[in-house]
Parts: C-alpha cells; structure tokens; sequence
C-alpha cells in the first residue's frame, strides 16, 4: 500500500463520523451549551471561586459534552425503528454512516467522559465525585432501557420527559461531590434551579413541528403535544423560578430569570426567537450566579 493511501485511510474513516455530527451533533453548538451547562452546575454547587474552580469548569464542559455524545449514539439505537418510520432522511437512515461507526463513536466519547470525570477527581481530590458520577452512568442507562417500560413510558409523553429530566438530580449530586456538599437549605433551592433550566433547554430543543415522509404531525416534539402555549408556560416558569432558586433569591437572579420568562411568553410564536432567549438567558443567569 502507499504512503498516499495510508494517509488518507484515516481521513476517508472519519468522513461518516463528520457528516453525521455536522447533522446529529454539531459540535460548536453542543460545546457552548456544554460551556453553560459546566458554568451553571458550579454556580450551583459551589459558594466561592477558588484556584482551581475554572479548570474544573473546562472539564466539567468537556465531560457534559462527551455524556451528550455518548448520548446521542445510544439514542440511534434506541430510537431506531421510531426513526425508521418517521425521518428516513436522517444520516444513519439514509447509511450516511453505519452502527460500527456509530459503536466506536460511543466508545470514544465514553472513554472521553471517563477521562474528565477521573480528571476531575485528581484535581479536586474529591474521590466520592467518582462515585456520584457512577449513578449518573448507571441512571443513563435505564433511560437507554426506557426503565424496562418503553411501550407503557411512549405512551405519556410528559412522564417520558420528567424519568428522563431526573438524570440532573445526579449531575446535581455530582457537582456537590465535586465543591463539597451543602447544607439542604442552600442545596434544595440550588438543585431545582440548575433542574428547572435544563429542563428549559430541553422544552427549546424540541420547540418545534415535526413531519415524517406522509407530512404528517409526529408526536415527539412539545409543540406537537403540549401545544405553543403550555410549552411557552412551561419555559417561562422554569426561567423564572430558577431566577428566584438559584443562590437563595438574589436580586439580579430574581430579575434576569422572570425578564426572560416573560419575554419566552411574549416571544412564543417563534421558534428562532424562543430558542436565542432561552439560550442567551441561560448564560446571563449562569454567568451572573457564576461570579457573584
């Protein structure tokens, strides 16, 4: 074989796995959401930025980013058949890339979420946030399952969505791991509100219509079923009430929470519009908490 071959072996492979995340995962997109995630979670576990506070926000991105990833190849396969039926254009339906390629993508952002979490330990040397990330893992898993109910959870869709938001609660766990655990009164309030915005960011990425092959309405997306108004309300009060929550009701929390609440409400017939508000009013409330 060639040295020419040889060098571009590696890259003719890697050619599926980009088209699929340019697709599936774009990764500048998921980074910065991946940024606020990381920036919110230690808002919300930690009282004061120390030393090594940042690099541990950098590797709580990174391993957030990895889990998202980790997650979207398990949810191919677990969503096959609904996916088969519905959006055959997608790229593992058109055969963009195959399920080995997509096995050793997983495998990769697995190994890459195992190395920021084992990281994180030695820097923070906190060696129970190994084991909190173990339930996060674990929990991930029954969601891969649908808890062993997937016909019964399929079919109540906001149930389907509340099982599959409760993986926060040990993201939570995770975070306190990390900053040293608070008291329940601090703990609580701080909890809900880093639960009630990724629920928000949830409710906006599915802030949308969906149609399959017949343009038919597919009942996946929280327009499709909870309708623009309930949805609206929905992301509304999440923002608002994370304001209030986050950091035992600080003021400018308290103001920027319900001002992108309202504007969500006011803004709810569209979709682009929704999407930058909850975006940007996720940084302003995680940066805010983040340094005050």
């Amino acid at each position: 074989m060639s040295v020419r071959a040889l060098s571009s072996s590696p890259a003719k492979s890697l050619k599926p796995i980009v088209a699929y995340c340019r697709e599936r995962f774009p990764f500048p997109a998921v980074s910065i959401l991946s940024l606020g995630t990381a920036i919110f979670l230690v808002a919300a576990s930690s009282a004061q930025i120390e030393n090594n506070t940042f690099l541990l926000t950098a590797l709580i991105a990174v391993t957030f980013l990895a889990f998202l990833l980790r997650q979207r190849v398990m949810d191919e396969f677990k969503d096959q058949s609904h996916d088969d039926e519905n959006y055959p254009n997608r790229p593992v339906q058109r055969g963009v890339i195959t399920r080995k390629s997509l096995v050793y993508l997983g495998i990769f952002a697995f190994l890459l979420e195992l190395s920021g979490v084992l990281s994180i330990w030695l820097i923070s040397t906190q060696l129970i946030s190994v084991l909190a990330y173990l339930a996060v893992l674990c929990f991930s898993g029954l969601t891969f399952y649908e808890f062993f109910a997937p016909t019964w959870l399929n079919k109540h869709f906001t149930l389907y969505f509340l099982t599959h938001q409760l993986i926060f609660v040990f993201f939570f766990l995770w975070g306190q791991s990390i900053f040293g655990f608070q008291e329940i009164q601090t703990a609580m309030p701080n909890g809900i509100a880093f639960m009630l915005v990724m629920a928000a960011l949830e409710v906006m990425r599915k802030y949308e219509i969906r149609t399959n092959a017949k343009n038919e309405i597919v009942m996946d997306t929280y327009l499709a079923v909870w309708g623009r108004n309930a949805s609206a309300v929905v992301l509304g009060l999440s923002f608002a009430l994370s304001g209030l929550l986050i950091q035992s009701l600080n003021l400018w929390q308290a103001v920027i929470g319900a001002s992108v609440g309202l504007g969500l409400h006011l803004s709810r017939d569209s979709q682009k519009i929704v999407q930058a508000l909850t975006v940007l009013g996720f940084f302003a409330l995680g940066l805010v908490a983040y340094f005050l």
